[in-house]
């Protein structure tokens, strides 16, 4: 798997297709940081919630590379599917990664805070980033390449899901009560908004774990049924 990770980062940096993404991104934390102070625990809040966007384009993104001649081809030699896909998967996560640290250093490099990040906020806050790209391309992956038709149904299913998973909260206030559970299906991207928005940053305890628990098993729900997919595909 490492041999095939290093192979899909080397082919996707050699096809410019990340340059879309990652500049996107880049831009939008240096706008986003043009006035200062800020707050550290809701700045690093959307952030973290782009960084789940750009996360699903990458992804999109990085598993239209191959063809289905040579993913048959990589698939044969690996002599697993899963082990092909999980090396893709994996390397989308290390893209994003990158970024998560970009936008975690780049405040607190160029002082953009108006108070200091302190351990709690800064290792809650990475952990944020990290489960919410992760998230990103477990949604994204269910429309990718393999799995659907042309890229109309690709992009525009995956842009459905991501603008109905972040309007969740305002959909939840809007359903009638016997109707509000059906927001569980949807991907729990705004999940940890609010406990963020309540927590005061001194200690991790104080924090509710529940949504950051969730997008785990949501995550780890997606990838499997993205295998069992792939598979029958």
């Amino acid at each position: 798997m490492k041999e095939l990770i290093k192979y899909s980062l080397h082919d996707y940096i050699r096809s410019y297709k990340y340059f879309p993404p990652v500049s996107t991104y880049f831009i939008f934390i240096v706008i986003f940081y043009t006035y200062k102070p800020n707050p550290v625990i809701g700045s690093y809040a959307v952030t973290a919630l782009i960084l789940y966007i750009v996360s699903a384009w990458l992804c999109i993104s990085i598993l239209s590379l191959d063809s289905s001649v040579q993913k048959q081809l990589m698939i044969l030699h690996m002599k697993s599917g899963n082990r092909y896909y999980l090396s893709k998967l994996m390397s989308v996560w290390l893209v994003a990664m990158v970024l998560t640290v970009y936008a975690f250093l780049y405040p607190i490099i160029f002082d953009m805070f108006k108070e200091p990040v302190t351990l709690s906020t800064g290792l809650v806050s990475l952990a944020n980033h990290s489960l919410l790209a992760t998230l990103g391309i477990c949604v994204a992956s269910l429309f990718s390449k393999g799995l659907m038709d042309n890229q109309v149904n690709s992009y525009g299913g995956l842009s459905l899901i991501v603008t109905l998973s972040i309007a969740a909260l305002g959909i939840y206030n809007y359903l009638p009560p016997s109707f509000k559970n059906i927001v569980w299906i949807l991907p729990p991207a705004v999940i940890t908004q609010n406990p963020l928005g309540d927590w005061s940053g001194e200690s991790i305890s104080e924090l509710t774990i529940f949504p950051f628990i969730w997008i785990i098993i949501y995550s780890v729900l997606l990838v499997m049924l993205f295998l069992k997919l792939a598979k029958l595909k």
